[in-house]
């Protein structure tokens, strides 16, 4: 039976998931506005929402000086530098009533995608698998989420805390399925 996404609390340590926090939430960090969720087409759907992202590299070009954040959280894995082909940062602000935003793929070439929850929110991501049914994944400060990225998944907005803050690491499919725990 295939695994299509795989859930990591504890992964991280304790102080690694703190120092992320005070760095994402600290105000020398440098937040880009972007017009909506959906990074892959770059259009704004009808129910979609802006984002402020933070660009840490792309395709092997790093685009900013604390690329050192993904890499501590691609590293229980045994992965690093040259197995992530983007890794950004989303903050998505508080709504006053649930939205679960356009589902979409990252890319549309084959990869892994590890999603770090930055804090603790109430904006669940969405992942719909194969056979039609879909699972929420509750966003906990310091959880991994691991998952196939040629399944559609759908970020949410906040409705009880004020953002929901994620990392969003993008892996080549050239590792083996079983090192992020998918069989």
């Amino acid at each position: 039976m295939t695994t299509y996404y795989k859930i990591h609390d504890g992964l991280i340590d304790e102080k690694t998931v703190e120092q992320v926090f005070m760095v994402l939430f600290g105000w020398h960090f440098p937040w880009t506005y972007y017009a909506n969720t959906n990074y892959s087409t770059h259009q704004t759907q009808e129910d979609d929402v802006p984002q402020f992202t933070h660009g840490f590299m792309r395709d092997g070009a790093n685009n900013s000086k604390l690329t050192s954040i993904p890499l501590e959280i691609v590293k229980p894995f045994g992965l690093g530098f040259t197995d992530m082909y983007r890794a950004k940062a989303n903050l998505v602000g508080w709504e006053k009533a649930p939205r679960t935003h356009p589902p979409h793929t990252d890319d549309d070439m084959p990869h892994f995608v590890i999603l770090y929850y930055v804090n603790d929110s109430d904006g669940d991501t969405v992942i719909y698998l194969p056979d039609g049914d879909s699972v929420s994944i509750t966003p906990k400060k310091g959880r991994v989420l691991a998952f196939d990225g040629s399944l559609k998944h759908a970020s949410s907005s906040p409705v009880e805390t004020r953002y929901r803050v994620v990392i969003n690491i993008n892996i080549k499919a050239h590792i083996p399925r079983s090192v992020i725990g998918l069989e």
